[in-house]
């Protein structure tokens, strides 16, 4: 063989890990980015006043943008086949991404957001679509969520609101009926994180039943260390309970 023909294979080669170099820490950026939004946002709603208006959540709006210019730098390695190439060094991202503007959409709306809603961040101004999200990273990203809904859920109990985190069990219910069927028929890697889910179920019930039960003995400052008292003693109960 010629060396030529090594030349090209080395020159490949070193195409193929730069742009996997790049990706990898793109990738890592918005990750890091999307987890600073999540914060952001649990700050927001740990302020005084309930309204959950726009303008309330200005930090994660402006941290919104910066992960969007990041989407747009690693759009331009994973073009056509480079996309399915480097799905698994990606994916993590775009899982963080969902779940940190699911968490954003369901405290303006209340609801979870859908996958055509999360394509629409990837949309240019004539609905050309610069770049996709695959049904499982949308899928798994709704799976992460489910932790920050549990959050929001104890947070908002503790201050009396307890229908509205009665709302949140039920939403978490139906995430988990439905991914139930997601697993077993389509992604199996979901059952991973069917556990925590599952988790987040008990803690919130667990924060409700505590607030109506006992919520009546104690003045409204001490609702916090009340349920997370009882919620610590759930938790050993359950772990002796493995044990055995």
């Amino acid at each position: 063989m010629s060396q030529d023909f090594f030349k090209e294979c080395r020159d490949i080669l070193d195409e193929h890990h730069d742009r996997r170099e790049r990706i990898i820490k793109v990738s890592r950026d918005i990750t890091a980015s999307s987890k600073k939004m999540i914060f952001a946002l649990h700050r927001a709603i740990n302020q005084v006043g309930g309204d959950r208006t726009k303008a309330k959540f200005k930090e994660a709006e402006t941290k919104l943008k910066e992960i969007m210019a990041l989407f747009k730098k690693l759009s331009v390695d994973i073009q056509g086949l480079n996309y399915f190439r480097y799905a698994r060094s990606f994916s993590g991202a775009f899982e963080e991404f969902v779940e940190a503007v699911a968490f954003h959409h369901y405290l303006l709306y209340e609801k979870i957001i859908t996958k055509q809603e999360i394509d629409t961040y990837f949309e240019d101004e004539e609905n050309g679509k610069w770049l996709s999200v695959r049904d499982e990273d949308y899928i798994l990203g709704l799976g992460d969520l489910t932790g920050e809904l549990m959050r929001y859920a104890i947070q908002i109990v503790s201050s009396g609101k307890y229908e509205q985190a009665m709302t949140i069990c039920k939403t978490l219910r139906e995430i988990d009926r439905d991914f139930e069927l997601i697993a077993s028929a389509y992604l199996p890697v979901l059952h991973k994180k069917m556990g925590a889910l599952r988790a987040s179920i008990k803690k919130v019930e667990q924060a409700c039943y505590t607030f109506q039960i006992r919520g009546s003995e104690y003045p409204k400052e001490m609702y916090m260390t009340i349920i997370k008292n009882h919620q610590e003693n759930y938790e050993q109960q359950q772990q002796q309970q493995q044990e055995e």
